[in-house]
């Protein structure tokens, strides 16, 4: 499972800032950020469940992670990206941001 999520969510992540590039200018400083905070939190969630580290620990690290690329999308660099586009561009980028969101929370 961690290895299809290792390839699978940093492509997602990853897609998504391509796409959002496609539409507007974003800088490569979100791309990083999508990136390296999918990796910590996929390899702290690792960690946990296998026991090379404590449980509770890990699952914060994993979930600040995940909260900290919501914040970026949401509040941060992605939101100030698609602020000046379109009403098409900021509902599909919406849109997204709630599946990435809710698929996320429902599925560990």
């Amino acid at each position: 499972r961690y290895i299809d999520w290792l390839l699978t969510v940093p492509l997602l992540m990853i897609e998504f800032y391509f796409i959002l590039r496609a539409v507007t200018n974003v800088a490569a400083s979100l791309f990083n950020k999508l990136f390296f905070g999918s990796l910590i939190m996929l390899i702290f969630g690792y960690l946990g469940e296998s026991g090379a580290m404590a449980a509770l620990p890990a699952f914060v690290i994993g979930c600040a992670a995940w909260l900290y690329m919501i914040w970026t999308l949401w509040g941060g660099e992605g939101k100030a990206a698609v602020s000046g586009t379109s009403a098409s561009v900021q509902t599909a980028y919406n849109t997204m941001m709630w599946i990435i969101i809710v698929g996320w929370a429902i599925y560990p």
